[in-house]
């Protein structure tokens, strides 16, 4: 995995880490919806939300549900990650733009896990919960 930003312990606010699948196949998808790779379909919302953190993979593994991201809540202070939510058709442009409405929404939530606060109208796109999205390696 890429990180596009990295947080800094103590000094970041608390948001949402989202891990964006750049394999070849989602890229496409994306590109097939508006000519964007995913991550740059996503950074304006990153940037201007307070706390989120865009990651970018390569392929996650998940082709057969359409462009993926796995979402989880990020604390400031720690870096440290709840369980994740894995979201299949990001690329589709209802589910992308209530991924971002939920990007640029959550940075007010203090809430420890990301499944607490998923909009309904992302509901229908969780295809999974994994473990919490690791940003650095620990000894």
């Amino acid at each position: 995995m890429r990180k596009k930003r990295t947080p800094t312990s103590g000094t970041e606010p608390d948001g949402l880490l989202i891990a964006v699948c750049e394999g070849h196949r989602c890229n496409a998808l994306h590109r097939l919806a508006d000519a964007q790779k995913g991550a740059d379909r996503l950074r304006p919302a990153i940037t201007s939300s307070r706390g989120a953190v865009l990651v970018s993979a390569q392929c996650l593994g998940a082709c057969a549900s359409g462009a993926v991201a796995a979402v989880a809540r990020r604390d400031g202070a720690t870096g440290s990650t709840g369980p994740s939510l894995w979201l299949g058709g990001i690329d589709q442009p209802s589910v992308l733009d209530a991924l971002l409405g939920w990007i640029t929404t959550e940075s007010t939530n203090s809430s420890a896990d990301a499944r607490e606060t998923l909009p309904p109208a992302l509901h229908n796109t969780v295809i999974g919960v994994g473990n919490p999205i690791r940003t650095h390696s620990h000894n």
